[in-house]
């Protein structure tokens, strides 16, 4: 069929299908020009000689190439009851159904439609490519800014984040959760930007009214966080990451399940990488040493299940070799989010 007939009133329509010489014979032809020409909408027919539209359809939506499976598909078919399969081409993301017979201004109608939302999507796509890398941004600053003021505290996140992810694997939670839970494991100390170096750095130990300016930064970091998108969980874990099992932590005493499991994770993490780490008042233990007296405090300070998590993890983790943040992981997040 000649461009003028199929869209005799669109001359935009018809000027550039000609021009572009966008027509198939055949699905294989269609994918070869689909592929050299990235069209912004495919009329396919079902049935077709050699592969049928379905299949075209599924190579495209199923592509390693971005563009090819974000470009809208408008299947042009006879078939009439085949309701279960129309719907599952529409959730693979097929753009609309047409059922022939179908008149020139209903089809036209169709494609303004489905063009219209194309454009819709993009442009979202493109916001929301934006807004994935100003919240990498932000969350690389906030760690880049507590590495300068203390590199301790920026090396410990570092090392519980990765300690918390891999308990959090031994759960078998959710990706987007141990997600959550590795970058509150990252940025649970985040608040200690507010803390004087004075505090922060003592080579001894803590004067009561200096814990009490300490313990600030969990509010800190709380604030810190309130105006970054999709961080509620990871706000929940900073602030509440030296709360304890049995109610005796802060900063508002709560105990058991109260405590979300990716709060009790990265709180034993937190604890086990900080007794085995240098500080300025003294030496670290041995990690027998330290799985002791996690142990020794698990159903009072620690969730025990979580201990003993966290102990076998500790069989086959080397810290000398824990990843450091990536971006990859970043946009994932966020992406989940």
């Amino acid at each position: 069929m000649s461009c003028s007939k199929l869209f005799p009133e669109r001359s935009g329509y018809e000027h550039k299908i000609c021009s572009l010489h966008l027509g198939a014979a055949n699905g294989s032809e269609g994918l070869r020009t689909a592929r050299e020409l990235y069209p912004d909408l495919i009329l396919l027919d079902y049935m077709m000689p050699g592969i049928s539209g379905k299949e075209v359809f599924i190579t495209l939506a199923t592509s390693e190439d971005e563009r090819l499976r974000r470009t809208p598909v408008v299947m042009l078919t006879a078939k009439t009851d085949n309701h279960h399969e129309q719907r599952e081409l529409l959730e693979l993301g097929m753009a609309a159904y047409l059922c022939k017979p179908f008149g020139h201004h209903e089809l036209l109608n169709v494609i303004d439609n489905v063009l219209i939302t194309s454009q819709i999507k993009e442009r979202n796509r493109v916001l929301e490519a934006e807004s994935r890398q100003s919240f990498v941004s932000t969350v690389r600053a906030l760690i880049s800014l507590l590495s300068i003021k203390d590199n301790y505290t920026g090396e410990h996140s570092t090392m519980t984040a990765d300690l918390a992810e891999r308990v959090a694997r031994s759960f078998n939670l959710p990706d987007t959760e141990v997600m959550h839970i590795k970058l509150g494991g990252l940025l649970h100390d985040i608040g200690k930007i507010g803390v004087p170096e004075c505090i922060l750095c003592k080579p001894g130990y803590l004067s009561p009214e200096e814990i009490v300016v300490m313990r600030q930064h969990v509010h800190y970091g709380e604030q810190a966080l309130a105006g970054v998108p999709h961080m509620e969980t990871v706000r929940a874990i900073v602030k509440h990451h030296h709360e304890w099992w049995n109610g005796g932590g802060y900063p508002e005493g709560l105990k058991g399940e109260e405590i979300s499991l990716g709060t009790r994770i990265v709180t034993a993490a937190d604890a086990y990488d900080a007794m085995t780490s240098d500080r300025p008042y003294r030496r670290r233990l041995s990690q027998a040493t330290a799985i002791e007296r996690l142990r020794a405090a698990a159903g009072l300070q620690f969730d025990a299940l979580v201990v003993e998590k966290l102990v076998e993890c500790l069989s086959t983790y080397n810290a000398e070799h824990a990843p450091t943040l990536s971006l990859k992981f970043l946009e994932r997040l966020h992406h989940a989010a």
